[in-house]
């Protein structure tokens, strides 16, 4: 093989690698904004514990009390613009798209999203119960998900409590805070535990999600690498 032989199957080597990667990035799976997994215990992680006039849960109230009345609130940030989604895998258990493997019989979920300030912006009232790929336990399926919509930068809140002890902020009346309570109506069906667990999944907002940046810088010196290659072959044939 000659200098020239050699540098021309190199320069198609070097071109055939740059437009595999270009294939490989245009093909591999959409960049996603993130996943946030959140799991514990309603008694042990809870951050409202008011339970009526006067009342707080503490130790000596039940697992049943514990349902109807306790809420565990989480935080999370939005980076950029993004849709949200929360999905649950209290009841009938779970893979999280983080990677824990979750064990059914926690409890029936309920979901409420606020801003920063306790504005209610959704719950999971009137939306999926049993969404896609929720397991079914004693055919019965309770697992939510809960479409928080668009979302601008900035700090969010999502409680978890037991169906229905819904947020007073959604309920008919005066327009109420997060800080102003929950309803008290939740309960705690026979063999459920006080087990959570639910992703928050937040993507990109120019879609559902977003592709790697088209990287077209390989594509213009791959096709001048093949063009410079077969035009050298043909030269040489002369």
């Amino acid at each position: 093989m000659t200098k020239n032989s050699g540098l021309t199957a190199r320069s198609g080597r070097i071109a055939l690698g740059l437009l595999t990667a270009l294939v490989f990035l245009q093909s591999s799976p959409s960049l996603k904004a993130g996943t946030l997994f959140f799991s514990g215990d309603l008694r042990t992680d809870a951050t409202v514990l008011d339970c009526g006039s006067g009342c707080t849960l503490g130790p000596s109230n039940t697992d049943g009390d514990y349902a109807q009345w306790a809420a565990v609130v989480k935080t999370f940030v939005v980076n950029s613009a993004s849709t949200m989604q929360a999905v649950t895998y209290s009841y009938g258990g779970g893979t999280s798209k983080t990677g824990p493997v979750v064990p059914a019989g926690g409890l029936e979920p309920y979901l409420s999203l606020f801003d920063a300030s306790g504005g209610f912006l959704a719950s999971t009232l009137f939306v999926t119960t049993c969404p896609a790929g929720a397991n079914t336990v004693g055919g019965h399926c309770f697992d939510v998900s809960l479409d928080g919509g668009f979302l601008l930068p900035g700090t969010y809140q999502i409680a978890l409590t037991a169906f229905e002890n819904m947020s007073l902020a959604e309920t008919p009346g005066p327009t109420l805070l997060l800080t102003d309570g929950f309803s008290g109506l939740g309960t705690l069906g026979l063999g459920e535990n006080l087990k959570y667990a639910f992703d928050v999944i937040l993507t990109d907002g120019s879609g559902p999600s977003v592709p790697e940046p088209a990287s077209g810088w390989l594509l213009a010196p791959a096709l001048g690498l093949l063009c410079f290659a077969r035009n050298f072959r043909k030269g040489r044939s002369i």
